[in-house]
């Protein structure tokens, strides 16, 4: 079981600015690889004090619905099978 992510928001101390993101799929795994650069800001120190951070994760796709094999199908009928 995975972990849900949470993005980083900005609060009334610091503002969060997204400078760079990017979303990489792969199909093997079934998830979504994401890069994001952004840049934290402290609004409450006097000269604006900025940082810039990398966050990368993992965002698994949801599971499929399975399909439900029909009654019809029968795997263990009897076939007659003559030799001339």
């Amino acid at each position: 079981m995975s972990k849900p992510t949470k993005e980083l928001k900005s609060t009334p101390f610091t503002e969060v600015i997204e400078l760079e993101r990017i979303v990489t799929s792969d199909e093997e795994k079934r998830v979504d690889h994401i890069f994001v650069r952004r840049q934290k800001i402290c609004t409450r120190h006097p000269e604006g004090f900025a940082t810039e951070e990398v966050a990368r994760f993992d965002i698994v796709w949801p599971e499929e619905p399975k399909e439900e094999l029909n009654d019809s199908i029968k795997f263990n009928e009897e076939v007659e099978i003559s030799i001339n």
